[in-house]
């Protein structure tokens, strides 16, 4: 160590003269060896400099790229106010922003309102709009512009489908001030300012003409992106929209300069884009459609949807569903699993509860039971239900039992007849949609029961409109449908027994009063944590009474390609959700030293 300190402290950096003298002096070959080991130097210092600098550096998003997306339908009436169809709300989802914004998490978060205020009651919610919020005009976002789109929302002759604003009242304070007035609790009021804010110094003018006006296709909102162009078909039906990033967004600037929505009339040709690669994303599609997709070039998201599919049993029409152990045997009979499998390809989830995930998580999986048939058999015996020789059970009927008697000093045995009454096989007609989902379904329930001697007649399959006349006058002893539980507030509509009849939800007739007081409750309950307690009670009730039973909660699919980051789609109430963080979503990407992400 003290030769080498001692060299260190002597060596010199040779002069100029001296490097020449040795170059001089090298032979052909020292040269040659002197050479490479220079060029090897030289290579590995630039390598180790890469390396080093590529420790230091993360990707960053970039402003700029585009990206053409797939949706099915042609949208025609992109306002907040108006629109109906998928293809509608997404391009709003897009063009619009509300005073909050539902986050891919599930919560809200502020949108234009730079802050809000609820009373204690629940009845009043106060907003204050941002200072700098503006229309894609320019023109700033008022209060005057909330006031004319509720008033809008409520006018009976526009005739919008937006519903929960009856008994609300809106008024302007200033002109950044908007209060809202309940004439009672609605838990699911915060979800409402969501609605996109028409600007009224363009609508004002055009009232007369509001579901006709030009402005319903060439939108001008306060959303991530504006409309720069519309591409119509022979028919002036727009077939494609061009928007561009809104640089005055009020939650910054979207990173994808450029988005193309393009329309199709059907999932066939949309699949056909995306694997020719006319399109890089589409949303909504089928789950045979995903298996199919080139992984190699597109992501498949999935999340939970607000839909729960299953038996709903009208007990008014066919009596077996009021034994507690015939529908309890169905639910250990039934293997939701393999339902999931065949039907959705495996991109769904098991209905737990009357509770869609995208409002109450589910507590952890299922625990299969690897002896329900045997329970399910148990039950149905229990309850006098006989297995027969054709593999169905029945009760009552003439039966032959052996009854013993004296006659003297012998008994003797003699078989007897006995009337039990009318007999009755254990079956039920089930209705469902003209579907292939639907129709799939039914026949996998059908056979599934079959195993514990169930008869299930899957004949009746319908239409969307006979089958909604079906429903609407409860004309069914078992329906295999969907619920869509968009809010908490559904829940009422759903299994409160006052919904029982049309225009009613509640399709298993259920009727249960502590159930009934559960949702009464919950419905005028503001903290969430003691809602939450009350829906835990309902489903051990429901539970207890199992007046439907469920089956899965099929997922959405969202397929993107794969240089697309950062989506974001953990909670869909409404495909166009998938929207909700779009201004955050990037494309291209930059290499900057951490130092200065921070």
């Amino acid at each position: 160590m003290h030769k080498f300190l001692s060299f260190i402290k002597e060596f010199r950096i040779p002069k100029k003269q001296n490097l020449r003298d040795a170059l001089v002096s090298f032979s052909k070959k020292e040269f040659y060896i002197f050479t490479v080991a220079l060029i090897v130097a030289f290579v590995s210092m630039l390598i180790i400099l890469n390396n080093l600098n590529n420790k230091f550096l993360v990707d960053v998003p970039m402003k700029g790229g585009s990206i053409t997306e797939g949706i099915i339908g042609m949208p025609t009436l992109v306002n907040p106010v108006l629109a109906l169809s998928d293809a509608d709300k997404d391009l709003v989802s897009l063009v619009y922003s509300g005073l909050v914004r539902r986050s891919p998490d599930g919560t809200y978060i502020l949108d234009l309102a730079e802050s809000y205020t609820i009373s204690p009651d629940g009845l009043t919610y106060t907003f204050i709009i941002k200072k700098d919020a503006r229309f894609h005009d320019g023109k700033p976002v008022t209060a005057d512009d909330v006031v004319f789109t509720i008033d809008k929302i409520k006018d009976p002759t526009i005739k919008s489908p937006r519903t929960g604003w009856n008994g609300v009242t809106v008024e302007k304070k200033d002109d950044r001030t908007v209060i809202f007035t309940l004439n009672k609790t609605y838990i699911s009021f915060l979800d409402n300012m969501t609605i996109g804010i028409l600007p009224m110094h363009i609508w004002k003018e055009k009232e007369s003409q509001f579901s006709i006006s030009p402005f319903n296709i060439k939108a001008i909102g306060s959303g991530p992106y504006k409309i720069k162009s519309v591409i119509k078909n022979k028919d002036g039906i727009p077939e494609e929209y061009i928007l561009k990033s809104f640089s005055d967004f009020a939650l910054d600037v979207p990173n994808i300069k450029t988005l193309h929505i393009k329309s199709f009339s059907n999932e066939k040709d949309l699949i056909e884009a995306i694997s020719n690669g006319s399109i890089d994303q589409a949303g909504g599609i089928s789950p045979i459609n995903a298996i199919a997709l080139d992984k190699n070039s597109h992501v498949i998201y999935t999340t939970s949807t607000p839909r729960i599919f299953g038996l709903f049993y009208n007990s008014t029409n066919n009596k077996i569903f009021t034994d507690p152990n015939v529908v309890m045997a169905f639910n250990y009979a039934l293997n939701r699993k393999e339902i999931i499998e065949q039907v959705l390809y495996g991109y769904g989830t098991i209905a737990e509860n009357p509770i869609p995930e995208t409002i109450l998580k589910n507590d952890g999986a299922i625990n299969i039971d690897s002896d329900s048939i045997n329970k399910a058999n148990e039950l149905l015996n229990k309850s006098g239900w006989i297995l027969g020789d054709d593999g169905f059970r029945t009760k009552g009927g003439i039966t032959t039992i052996d009854k013993t008697k004296k006659v003297g000093k012998k008994t003797i045995t003699e078989k007897v007849k006995v009337n039990n009454g009318q007999l009755v096989t254990l079956e039920f007609s089930l209705t469902t949609l003209d579907t292939p989902e639907f129709k799939q379904s039914t026949e996998i329930i059908k056979n599934q029961l079959k195993a514990i001697g169930v008869r299930v007649n899957t004949e009746k399959v319908y239409e969307i409109g006979p089958l909604n006349k079906i429903i609407q006058n409860r004309e069914y002893e078992a329906l295999f449908f969907g619920q869509r539980i968009n809010h908490e507030s559904d829940l009422f509509l759903f299994w409160h027994s006052s919904q029982k009849k049309d225009p009613g939800l509640n399709i298993s007739m259920y009727s249960n009063s502590k159930v009934d007081k559960i949702l009464e409750d919950a419905q005028k309950t503001i903290a969430t944590e003691d809602r939450i307690t009350k829906y835990k009670i309902f489903i051990e009730e429901f539970n207890k009474d199992l007046p439907a039973l469920l089956i899965y909660s099929p997922k959405y699919l969202y397929a993107t390609t794969k240089n697309l980051n950062n989506i974001n789609i953990n909670t869909l109430i409404n495909p166009s959700d998938r929207f909700a963080s779009v201004y955050t979503w990037y494309a291209n990407t930059d290499h900057v030293w951490k130092i200065f992400t921070k």
